[in-house]
């Protein structure tokens, strides 16, 4: 039926041990709904492939999406080789690309315009897409564009993304069929449009629980189940929903609630990351009854005193301050690309 599980997939486990997703016939299949109606697609057109099945994105959108459709599809098998890609979308006459920002970023590092001109659109997701990205695409001039958007492998993964001829906001709206709801994450009220608040999800995308895994994902409003994402963030008056963050990469200190992703991006901004990789990221080693110690590990030969001049040059305030400055020969990352803070926080 269609309730039966179609796939087990695992979450990236950048921040926990990976928990056993398994996504049935129905929630594949409506979450296909969406990517087939934000394009409008072509004969002609060809969908690039390099994230791994085994990532939901990767599964969903690069290859249930061709194979459901009759869309034409290419495939790598390795998102890291930026160059080989790029050869591969000349090659192969890409038009249409899936996947994160970091890999993305790598290919169009790697790239002439001979190779990837023919691409007209790009969806993009798992991590926030930098500016830097956006103005590469803008620069090559062939009209290209790329849409952000936000999905979780509990969800299938898509929840929302922006679309051809609107607005580009945040992660864009909802995905057809997919309510998205913003709530205090302790008494789990609703909040209004423009307040931050837990991101919580209901809709056909969302699975029934993980497997072999004790803990309840779910709280019950309404009448509905809805999954609880962990992600902050908020819905202005026209629905587009901006991420904020992770719960879990929030830290308090000094009464104040501390965004680590908002540091690094501010970071990310000064030292961009490179073909290899991100080459900043921040841990927070929190005790009890002890002020949190604000970690930063760079592959850059850095100081902690030019550090904490660009956090307070990009507004935060003094409870920001990075405390410890940590060299490593590179950022560990995961098969998805992500960040590994689970290898961070044993580092520490």
């Amino acid at each position: 039926t269609e309730e039966n599980t179609a796939v087990i997939l695992f979450t990236s486990g950048s921040e926990s041990k990976p928990k056993g997703v398994p996504l049935s016939h129905k929630n594949i299949l409506s979450n296909l709904v969406g990517p087939t109606t934000l394009m409008n697609y072509k004969t002609s057109d060809t969908m690039y492939g390099f994230l791994p099945p085994f990532h939901s994105f990767g599964f969903t959108v690069a290859t249930m999406l061709p194979l459901t459709t009759g869309l034409r599809a290419a495939y790598y098998p390795n998102p890291t080789e930026g160059s080989r890609i790029a050869s591969g979308c000349e090659k192969w006459n890409v038009t249409l690309m899936a996947g994160t920002p970091s890999f993305i970023n790598t290919i169009f590092k790697s790239a002439t315009l001979d190779q990837i001109g023919k691409i007209r659109g790009i969806i993009a997701g798992a991590e926030k897409v930098p500016q830097q990205l956006f103005d590469a695409i803008d620069n090559l001039g062939t009209g290209a564009q790329i849409f952000e958007g936000y999905g979780i492998t509990e969800c299938s993964p898509v929840i929302t993304c922006n679309r051809p001829g609107a607005p580009l906001k945040g992660v864009g709206q909802p995905m057809p069929g997919v309510e998205v709801m913003i709530v205090d994450p302790e008494s789990h009220e609703e909040l209004p449009a423009g307040e931050r608040g837990l991101i919580l999800v209901y809709g056909p995308n969302v699975f029934n629980g993980y497997l072999n895994y004790p803990v309840d994902p779910f709280t019950e409003i309404n009448g509905k189940k809805w999954y609880i994402t962990g992600d902050l963030g908020f819905l202005c008056e026209d629905n587009y929903l901006t991420i904020s963050g992770r719960m879990k990469r929030f830290v308090k200190v000094g009464g104040e609630m501390i965004s680590l992703p908002a540091i690094e991006t501010a970071l990310d901004k000064k030292w961009p990351a490179t073909e290899e990789g991100p080459v900043v990221a921040l841990h927070a080693i929190e005790q009890e009854n002890v002020r949190p110690v604000l970690v930063l590990f760079t592959s850059l030969d850095i100081s902690l005193e030019e550090v904490n001049q660009e956090v307070k040059t990009a507004g935060f305030s003094a409870l920001s301050k990075i405390n410890e400055l940590r060299s490593i020969e590179a950022i560990p990352l995961l098969g998805t690309g992500k960040t590994d803070y689970q290898s961070l926080k044993q580092m520490v």
